[in-house]
């Protein structure tokens, strides 16, 4: 219950997390993920009730396997938006799409060799609850988008989460 007192809080303060409208709200867009991320840190530290010592040593490895994932991502969103093009051929397709599963692959295996740390730093239990408020985080993060494109689209009148037929 504190958790998700806490956690609504922090969530309520933030308007809206929509993507930007053009190129130039790219900063306003960065300063979106600082906030998302902000969010983050302040819900899994009190989930996961981390003492001073514990913080000290998990977030700077944690914030370091954070970046490479980052980077394996940009790497898999580069791939996704060249299959948006009709041009490409079915061999180009098909080398992108095994491409991007290896990303996939690669994100998990990452994530496993961290493991060992997170276990060292703050147990196993911790690193359990960890894994679950990670899902947690990003299940709520994802509905509460999906309810603000949804009141978005309702105020423009283009409701799209309805189903065609009724």
């Amino acid at each position: 219950m504190k958790n998700t007192l806490i956690f609504t809080l922090l969530i309520t303060s933030f308007a809206a997390f929509s993507q930007p409208k053009t190129i130039h709200d790219t900063e306003a867009s960065e300063q979106k993920k600082k906030k998302i991320e902000a969010i983050k840190v302040a819900y899994l530290t009190n989930v996961l009730e981390l003492s001073v010592e514990e913080s000290q040593a998990f977030w700077p490895v944690y914030n370091e396997l954070q970046d490479k994932q980052r980077e394996l991502r940009s790497e898999q969103s580069r791939t996704f938006k060249d299959l948006e093009d009709d041009e490409i051929s079915d061999k180009a397709l098909k080398k992108m799409i095994y491409s991007m599963a290896e990303v996939e692959i690669g994100i998990a295996k990452l994530r496993k060799s961290y493991l060992d740390d997170f276990i060292k730093i703050i147990g196993a239990k911790k690193n359990a609850q960890l894994i679950r408020a990670e899902k947690e985080f990003g299940r709520r993060m994802m509905e509460r988008i999906k309810a603000g494109k949804r009141s978005q689209n309702q105020r423009r009148g283009d409701d799209f989460s309805r189903p065609l037929r009724e």
